[in-house]
């Protein structure tokens, strides 16, 4: 009979084994999956740590931990993933959100107006276009995405949020980049686009290199295609005045701006986030 551990001890063995298998913040990790397999909440194990959980939950906890040993992220093992204050459904399919795109967000929403029309090219998982038809009154939100798994996802959290989202219409369309929006302008134009360079993608962490989709990484040998095409058919999709957001790795802002000028726009600004690298290049089109 398997001996039954109380959750402290489940944790500090979980603890262990991942810190063991190089995962970073083991014990964030450790604790996060004991919560999901019994319920309990940060506060709850803190008060009672001495509870033990039945065996079936254990038992589920190790299956998660041996998981989570191999790299694949916790969020895929979870379901979950956390942006901007609300649960969105993630699988391998999409790119995890993270904390730094939320920068992107942020800066969209000082220029989006009520009644405005968001374009998101590259949507994933929606939670860039989802976020913003949330906080804002949008008179039409789109996002594109060549994957179909992807929105199928999109998708999912559209009905996950479906009763917070302020969009007249919203929309998601398969399609290459801008291909989808054909015919149609828009306020403001957002995207996350893949821009890691195709040789380094063997020397990522194992969570993103083994288990993010390379679809959503792979941004060709300088890391720059899709800043390219992006930026040189936006100008068809945004009304004169209108600006576009995009995220970049912390060394791309240069070339992302000189992508920008090149394709007339102007008012260019480049955004830190938190831990203070380049992470958002900003832009005006038809402004003299």
């Amino acid at each position: 009979m398997q001996k039954m551990e109380n959750v402290r001890q489940l944790v500090s063995q979980g603890t262990k084994r991942l810190k063991a298998a190089g995962v970073p913040e083991a014990d964030y990790d450790a604790r996060q999956l004991l919560f999901a397999c019994t319920g309990l909440t940060e506060a709850s194990f803190l008060a009672d740590p001495g509870r033990t959980v039945s065996a079936d939950q254990q038992e589920q906890y190790l299956n998660m931990l041996a998981l989570r040993e191999k790299r694949i992220p916790l969020q895929h093992i979870l379901g979950k993933a956390w942006f901007y204050g609300r649960e969105f459904f993630v699988s391998g399919d999409v790119l995890i959100p993270r904390p730094d795109t939320e920068i992107l967000v942020e800066e969209a929403l000082r220029v989006i107006r009520p009644g405005d029309s968001v374009l998101d090219v590259c949507t994933g998982s929606g939670c860039i276009l989802l976020t913003l038809a949330c906080e804002q009154k949008l008179q039409a939100a789109l996002g594109t995405d060549i994957s179909a798994k992807a929105l199928e996802m999109a998708e999912k959290n559209r009905r996950h949020l479906q009763q917070d989202i302020q969009a007249e219409s919203l929309a998601f369309a398969r399609g290459d980049l801008l291909e989808p929006a054909a015919g149609r302008r828009f306020d403001v134009i957002v995207s996350n686009p893949p821009y890691i360079c195709s040789g380094v993608i063997a020397d990522l962490d194992p969570e993103v290199r083994d288990h993010d989709p390379r679809l959503a990484l792979d941004g060709g040998e300088d890391g720059l295609d899709f800043y390219r095409q992006i930026a040189g058919g936006a100008g068809e999709h945004l009304v004169p005045g209108g600006s576009i957001f995009l995220e970049i790795g912390y060394d791309q802002a240069e070339a992302v701006k000189r992508i920008l000028r090149h394709a007339s726009f102007t008012d260019i600004a480049v955004i830190r986030d938190y831990g203070g690298n380049d992470r958002v290049v900003r832009g005006v089109y038809g402004r003299s």
